[in-house]
């Protein structure tokens, strides 16, 4: 078999596999409107003549997903050992049409630091009427409601619940942690 057949083969053979793969999917985007349209037909008969009817209907739906961001930043950026560190973490729904529903942020602790409290989490739900709920774990598995307690070294991780996150709205999330 020639070079050229052999790679006609295997380009066939690739194009085959691509085809049998999982079908690809995609989320329709935020603001998206589907029109759905349903029609019905019937035969009647008038004078012996036949004729053919036809009505249709249509519905709209707007499409509304929540849209999450998550940007995380610390101050200092730079710091010693023995220093503190105060992350900060933003959520924000970049839909401008649908609160976003329990929104969760989970942090672990960087290595080599200690959770500082107090002082206990700051948060901020930029005026979209959420609450933020604390949770802790030891083991990313099993979390227990509250602040975990100072000087917890990693690994340890933070949950922060946020109920609700109105539309265009961000939030905000905040602890600090010690450098050992």
């Amino acid at each position: 078999m020639s070079t050229t057949a052999r790679s006609s083969v295997r380009a066939g053979l690739l194009g085959l596999g691509l085809l049998a793969g999982a079908p690809g999917r995609a989320a329709t985007v935020d603001g998206t409107i589907i029109t759905n349209i349903a029609c019905a037909t019937y035969m009647g008969f008038a004078g012996g003549l036949g004729f053919k009817v036809s009505y249709c209907a249509t519905q709209t739906v707007l499409v509304a997903n929540p849209c999450i961001n998550l940007y995380k930043s610390s101050n200092p950026t730079q710091q010693s050992a023995g220093g503190t560190v105060t992350f900060t973490l933003y959520v924000v729904n970049c839909s401008c049409t649908v609160s976003a529903w329990n929104v969760t942020v989970t942090d672990r602790l960087p290595d080599n630091m200690s959770y500082n409290n107090p002082p206990a989490p700051a948060f901020w739900n930029g005026g979209s009427g959420g609450t933020w709920s604390p949770f802790m774990s030891s083991d990313n598995v099993t979390y227990a409601a509250g602040s975990p307690p100072a000087g917890q070294v990693t690994p340890y991780y933070l949950r922060f619940v946020l109920d609700r996150l109105g539309p265009c709205k961000s939030a905000m999330a905040q602890f600090t942690a010690n450098i050992l």
